[in-house]
């Protein structure tokens, strides 16, 4: 969540050039290329992250891998390698995504549960937040056994917590400040 905050004017900053520019998916599809190789070959991600390597040299070697790419994108390392920021570009690329797809009008959202989730409620789910948000919702399915029951549904910055634990954990608040709702048994 940290790095999200960190990452968020960056990729505005980025969102808002290309989309001036008309660029918003070539710089997305240039972003995405260098992010695959910026995180899946170790030895790239280990030269990048070292501090004594120079900034100039770390940016003479990006272009030169990924010479074709944007012109804006290829400013973006500029400006993280300045910073001291390399490890911001995954999430930077990911907020990036995230604007761009907002800009067209889908939001994303994380489902979590404690139980597998089939297609058909995946689907009910996306509609409902479809409906609720007025936008075309893609889900991301995940799941974590410790909820017990119900669901979490993390969307940008908000988070709908319908799980069991939450649920236990409100109850148990009530009974120990005295607001349990009322007694079963009167005297």
């Amino acid at each position: 969540m940290k790095q999200a905050v960190i990452a968020r004017p960056y990729a505005r900053a980025l969102f808002e050039l290309a989309k001036s520019a008309h660029k918003e998916e070539r710089v997305a599809e240039d972003l995405g290329r260098m992010v695959a190789v910026w995180d899946g070959d170790r030895a790239f991600r280990l030269f990048i992250r070292r501090p004594e390597i120079s900034p100039t040299v770390k940016k003479e070697t990006v272009h030169r891998l990924f010479g074709d790419v944007d012109a804006l994108a290829a400013r973006l390392v500029d400006v993280v390698v300045d910073k001291k920021r390399e490890d911001l570009l995954s999430t930077i690329y990911e907020e990036y995504r995230n604007l761009w797809d907002e800009s067209r009008g889908i939001l994303h959202a994380d489902v979590i549960s404690a139980a597998p989730i089939s297609q058909e409620q995946q689907e009910a789910i996306a509609e409902a937040l479809g409906r609720a948000t007025g936008h075309t919702v893609m889900t991301t399915l995940k799941q974590d056994p410790s909820l017990l029951g119900g669901l979490v549904i993390r969307m940008g910055d908000r988070v709908l917590d319908g799980s069991l634990i939450r649920r236990l954990a409100i109850l148990g608040d009530k009974l120990r400040s005295g607001d349990g709702g009322g007694s079963v048994v009167e005297h």
